[in-house]
């Protein structure tokens, strides 16, 4: 049996903190939740959902549903077994393996959506969890997040951040989530990490950035001595990004990160100290905003305002202290933000599975990234996606190869607009040759004149299959 977990689920649900913002840059006051879920395999299979509210009761009938293979699955408030107001979490079992993502959608007072984001599924739980990018009061943005006990006893959760101070959920029943608000505590600074630690059974945890735009990611289990970002986007049409890498080793490390391009700019590098338990900013004050440096060990050969379009890397670590990444995209001009969350290139496969892929579908279009993390060039051909789902015209299945050869480090950047069929929602399987090491990301963006000022920039990671 493959289970997946997703740590929150908001179904209009009130929001837990709302700034007065303008109307086209405002904070959400509810959300509202979809779940995809993808078959892996080319099996048909069954797959269950069932839902828990914050006290970890089952809410509803567990939903039963038949899925065919390589099918992508969509669940809407008004299909999932639970009543407006819900706040909770969601675990979907399955007899085939299975990939799950969620995509959050922030609402105004009149119900109208102004901002979206989107998260993974988990597969297990785990002891700790790292949160590299925390705000309070950041420019408008505060962050929360869920703490779910995936395990089966009851566990007390402590949480201590970068800045010196904690917080704590004394108990926490088996299936049950807690929520923690940092615009409800005491923090000096306005950006900072945090470190989750469970006592008992693993946990997930799910965090949600809120402000003028939306942004949602996953906490890590563990940390990588060289974690990769598969999609760097500087300059590019008003995007930049902002990349928070946390150290979560007891010493301070120097780290460098290497820039490689792949549809636009030069490669170069960037070198900051991270401290023991804290996290620095990359890559956004060497190619979109000037800051003043204090750091002895900074160092860069990027250049400002140049547009990027590429991949980073750890390349050097002088501690050899486990990191972890948090990237976040952000489009200041026309509200619109994303985040995702960086890989252990340790981890690689050489299958990546996006659940939700899209052209067109009312306005929304999706694009992948995927970058070679092996020592081995993929050959032109050698990398190839299949698209499965539903055009206006009907079924589509669809194979397309890279166009270029992929060398160790590069990546592989397709748009999907146009591509696939006007109205297409389906989702996608890349598989490049035996012994290939891949990851990747996907990023879903609404455009035209009924999404200006709105936040329709979605990130979430494809799943890697071995």
């Amino acid at each position: 049996m493959f289970k997946k977990i997703l740590a929150v689920i908001f179904v209009f649900a009130l929001a837990l903190g709302v700034v007065a913002t303008p109307a086209q840059a405002a904070v959400p006051v509810n959300y509202e939740s979809s779940i995809q879920v993808r078959n892996l395999t080319g099996t048909p299979g069954t797959i269950n959902l069932t839902f828990y509210n914050l006290s970890g009761a089952i809410v509803g009938t567990p939903l039963a549903d038949d899925i065919a293979a390589n099918e992508t699955k969509s669940y809407y408030q008004s299909t999932m077994p639970v009543a407006a107001g819900f706040i909770g979490s969601v675990v979907i079992s399955s007899n085939v393996e299975i990939a799950a993502m969620s995509n959050i959608v922030g609402l105004n007072a009149s119900t109208k959506p102004i901002s979206y984001a989107a998260y993974s599924g988990f597969g297990a739980g785990a002891m700790s969890a790292y949160l590299p990018t925390l705000f309070k009061d950041n420019y408008g943005y505060n962050t929360f997040f869920y703490v779910q006990n995936t395990g089966t006893a009851t566990t007390a959760v402590s949480i201590a951040y970068s800045d010196g101070t904690t917080a704590s959920i004394p108990a926490l029943g088996p299936g049950q989530s807690g929520v923690v608000n940092q615009k409800s505590e005491t923090h000096t600074p306005k950006v900072f990490s945090g470190t989750v630690t469970s006592t008992v059974a693993p946990v997930a945890v799910t965090v949600v950035e809120e402000g003028p735009t939306l942004f949602s990611y996953t906490g890590f289990g563990a940390g990588s001595v060289n974690p990769l970002m598969p999609l760097i986007n500087q300059n590019n049409y008003g995007y930049f990004t902002g990349v928070q890498i946390m150290n979560t080793g007891a010493a301070a490390t120097v780290v460098t990160v290497d820039y490689t391009p792949s549809i636009s700019g030069t490669a170069c590098f960037e070198t900051r100290t991270v401290p023991a338990g804290g996290s620095k900013t990359f890559s956004q004050f060497v190619f979109y905003q000037n800051q003043t440096e204090t750091d002895p060990a900074f160092d860069t050969d990027c250049v400002m305002g140049e547009t990027f379009i590429g991949s980073a890397k750890v390349t050097a670590n002088t501690a050899a202290a486990p990191l972890v990444a948090v990237v976040n995209q952000l489009q200041l001009a026309q509200v619109k933000g994303g985040a995702y969350v960086g890989f252990d290139p340790a981890q690689g496969g050489a299958k990546i599975v996006y659940p939700l892929i899209m052209d067109r579908n009312y306005g929304y279009f999706t694009s992948h990234s995927i970058v070679n993390v092996g020592t081995t060039e993929i050959a032109v051909g050698a990398l190839s996606c299949l698209f499965t789902g539903t055009a206006s015209t009907g079924p589509v299945s669809l194979t397309i190869a890279n166009a270029a050869a992929i060398p160790a480090d590069g990546s592989w950047t397709l748009n999907h607009q146009g591509l696939l069929g006007n109205g297409f929602v389906g989702g996608a399987t890349c598989t490049g040759p035996a012994g290939a090491l891949l990851v990747g990301t996907s990023n879903q963006l609404g455009t035209g004149t009924s999404y200006t000022g709105v936040d329709t920039l979605l990130v979430s990671e494809g799943f890697v299959v071995d």
